[in-house]
């Protein structure tokens, strides 16, 4: 009865510390027309879907001009003071 007991916490210790980790949620995926594209993917027990909103409603609020062009892909203007595409991330979880 201890070892499987020493054995089911062991399991929520490292589920636990899995889940907690930062992970990439939106990242840069390609330049076209003038645009920096991104993709999003399900992390963190959330959806690519719900990453695309939380991460173009944060660069929307900074006044980049940034617009969803799928369920989990977006793209904003490289113009003005947007900067490197690659400099922009959408990140989840603890340490973050």
């Amino acid at each position: 009865m201890l070892i499987k007991s020493v054995s089911l916490a062991l399991l929520v210790v490292v589920s636990s510390s899995v889940a907690m980790a930062c992970d990439n949620a939106c990242t840069y995926s390609s330049t076209k027309a003038g645009r920096c594209w991104y993709t999003c993917a399900d992390r963190c027990s959330w959806t690519g879907g719900h990453h695309r909103d939380e991460f173009l409603g944060g660069l929307q609020n900074r006044g980049y001009s940034c617009r969803p062009e799928g369920w989990n892909t977006l793209s904003c203007s490289t113009t003005g003071d947007f900067g490197s595409c690659k400099s922009h991330k959408w990140t989840c979880g603890a340490g973050c």
